[in-house]
């Protein structure tokens, strides 16, 4: 599987351009970024949570961390991270840890970090640890339309105080 079918549905149905990029094996969104020799910057990964029982997909750059209390101050809502156990209900047709960063094709609201919206291309999750769907910025941009955007991640340092790259 290089797409997820739901995603692949959507991507269709909405007549986005992408196309698919294949990688070694990979277990995070960021270790795909270095596989594929693409600047993490330009990996966009999703990142679940929920408020009670309503799940939302927050998209934020692979070399990003997700501050939930911007997320919170944003949305004037408390949030907590969803769990495996519900992203595997949530995402039947993924491969854990390589969730497409496209809440609209799960039917959820998404949020976006801003810092993803100036770049050329893009690249994201496909449902499985092979494959990266490179989208170029103008599809990414209309994809997104109706997602809150906001500043909600920061970079991730390294142990040495350095923006991981």
């Amino acid at each position: 599987m290089s797409m997820s079918p739901a995603l692949n549905h959507y991507l269709a149905a909405q007549q986005l351009r992408y196309d698919i990029l294949s990688h070694p094996h990979t277990s995070n969104s960021l270790s795909s970024a270095y596989a594929a020799h693409i600047e993490p910057e330009k990996v966009a990964k999703a990142v679940v949570v929920k408020h009670g029982n309503h799940y939302s997909m927050c998209v934020i750059p692979a070399s990003h961390q997700l501050i939930l209390e911007w997320l919170e101050y944003e949305q004037q809502l408390s949030f907590e991270m969803a769990d495996e156990q519900e992203l595997r209900g949530l995402f039947p047709d993924c491969e854990l840890g390589a969730i497409p960063c496209v809440g609209q094709a799960f039917n959820m609201d998404v949020i976006v970090d801003t810092a993803l919206m100036d770049k050329q291309d893009l690249y994201f999750e496909g449902g499985d640890h092979r494959h990266l769907v490179h989208m170029e910025s103008r599809s990414f941009r209309s994809m997104m339309e109706d997602a809150w955007q906001a500043v909600i991640s920061c970079p991730i340092y390294d142990e040495f105080g350095d923006v991981v790259h």
